[in-house]
């Protein structure tokens, strides 16, 4: 089999990072998305010519032991081909290699790195130069969840809304703050996956006012101590009355880790978008001791889930040279 990584000049291809992410962190519903240290490596490739004999896909790492790979390079296919729909040449020539150490379906934003690596090299191959903003409301178009896609693009912590005037049409206003150098991620994944229809269906189309009013009051005082690398009023930030509540039925994991974890020097505590899994926050001088608490918890586990030690990604996209 042809050997794509040195068979293709470098004028054909293309080779992307792109940092998983975390999103809503407790009371930011659909709003804020912070980018992680784990990462999903992207290549595209266009051959001379069609070749039926070399496969359309590859997956290397972890995530070529996934029972969703498959889906995942779909989803990046499909995107290059509404792109590529006048360009029937190209699509018949491209071929991908993934090489991505993201977990699937877990809530760590593997959707979004093959939503924007698409839309990178659909751009790139086409010689245009792809810009932040052009490329988040391409994206947001194909997605609709603007917080991972702009963590993902931009890297660190991205507070984004859309816009509402008469110019904007669409556009989403994005804002990235520099996350705290002390603050690190513990991730716990589960061995199940959730989707994103799912964990929207137990959500209530209604919600109280002292809810709604609880988590814009707790989404502000986030922002602020993430600006201010405020640990405690971080820790106060994180409670969230409208969504939490309802896919911990989904998500056990949650109040467990809660529990088992109430007398431990942790930030917080919080679903890592809706789930499955569950994003612990804990300044780096406490992590060896939570770390061990977790890891040693986890292994009671009937299904021991992952435990992630993770920090965050400041970088966002990035093409690498080869």
């Amino acid at each position: 089999m042809i050997d794509l990584e040195t068979a293709i000049t470098k004028e054909r291809r293309i080779t992307l990072k792109l940092p998983g992410t975390t999103s809503n962190l407790g009371p930011g519903l659909d709003c804020l998305g912070l980018a992680l240290n784990i990462y999903s490596k992207m290549s595209f490739f266009l051959l001379p010519e069609n070749d039926p004999g070399i496969p359309l896909i590859t997956f290397k790492g972890s995530i070529a032991k996934s029972s969703l790979a498959q889906d995942q390079g779909t989803l990046t296919y499909t995107i290059l081909s509404r792109l590529w729909q006048q360009d029937q040449n190209l699509l018949q020539r491209v071929r991908i290699i993934i090489d991505s150490e993201i977990p699937l379906g877990v809530g760590l934003g593997s959707s979004s790195t093959a939503i924007l690596g698409a839309l990178w090299a659909a751009n790139v191959f086409k010689d245009v130069l792809p810009t932040a903003p052009d490329l988040l409301a391409e994206a947001c178009e194909l997605e609709g969840h603007p917080e991972t896609l702009a963590a993902c693009l931009l890297g660190s912590m991205v507070v984004c809304g859309q816009s509402t005037s008469a110019l904007g049409g669409k556009r989403i206003i994005t804002q990235r703050l520099n996350w705290p150098a002390d603050w690190h991620c513990i991730v716990v994944s589960p061995q199940y996956t959730l989707t994103t229809p799912a964990a929207r269906k137990v959500l209530p189309k209604e919600v109280k006012f002292e809810d709604a009013l609880s988590n814009v009051q707790k989404t502000a005082l986030l922002v602020a101590a993430v600006t201010r690398n405020d640990d405690q009023a971080m820790k106060e930030a994180l409670e969230d009355r409208l969504h939490e509540p309802y896919r911990a039925q989904l998500v056990p994991e949650l109040s467990r880790l809660r529990r088992e974890l109430a007398s431990e020097p942790i930030i917080g505590c919080v679903l890592s978008g809706a789930g499955s899994s569950v994003l612990v926050i804990v300044n780096k001088r406490s992590k060896a001791q939570v770390l061990a608490h977790i890891n040693n918890w986890a292994e009671t586990e009937a299904k021991p889930p992952r435990v992630l030690d993770l920090q965050v990604d400041n970088d966002g996209i990035q093409e690498l040279e080869i």
